[in-house]
């Protein structure tokens, strides 16, 4: 796996949740978080999941500033996703971790990016023995409004058990 990544808010929250925010320095040699992803889940989602566990000093050393995006992220996407594509292009080789399929999509198909979502962390982390059983994990996220098919749910589970 690349050993360096940018992260988005969806799978930020969603790792605090579980309290696993800890897989992000055990799987990566440098990982980072945009500004305005960072400004996302812990300012403007004060009090929300994740905003409490961010703020620690740990997670603030590694908020990086991004480019202006291209117009077409821009307009295409939400703030904090063109931020981390932005990001992850300047950084390369670099792996984007974003969980909604227009944003994975758009990183992949146009500008060449590898990408993971909030499952194929996990699934990672579990290969590696940093985590248990996936599918509670998972059961929990979809539990808390998380949008996770049970075909997701599924694959994530039988990918952590398949010789790698």
């Amino acid at each position: 796996m690349i050993e360096r990544a940018v992260i988005n808010a969806g799978p930020l929250v969603a790792l605090s949740l579980l309290e696993k925010l800890d897989v992000l320095p055990a799987l990566f040699g440098e990982f980072w978080i945009p500004a305005l992803v960072y400004a996302e889940v812990v300012t403007a989602g004060l009090g929300r999941p994740g905003a409490m566990d961010l703020s620690a000093p740990q997670w603030r050393a590694h908020i990086r500033q991004a480019p202006d995006p291209d117009p077409l992220l821009v307009a295409e996407l939400d703030p904090g996703e063109a931020s981390v594509i932005a990001l992850a292009r300047t950084l390369l080789p670099c792996l984007v971790i974003i969980d909604e399929r227009r944003g994975r999509r758009i990183a992949q198909q146009i500008y060449g990016l590898p990408v993971k979502g909030t499952a194929g962390l996990l699934v990672e982390a579990r290969r590696r023995g940093l985590v248990g059983e996936l599918r509670p994990m998972l059961d929990q996220l979809k539990a808390a409004g998380y949008f996770l098919t049970d075909s997701v749910i599924d694959a994530a589970c039988q990918a952590a058990e398949a010789p790698h």
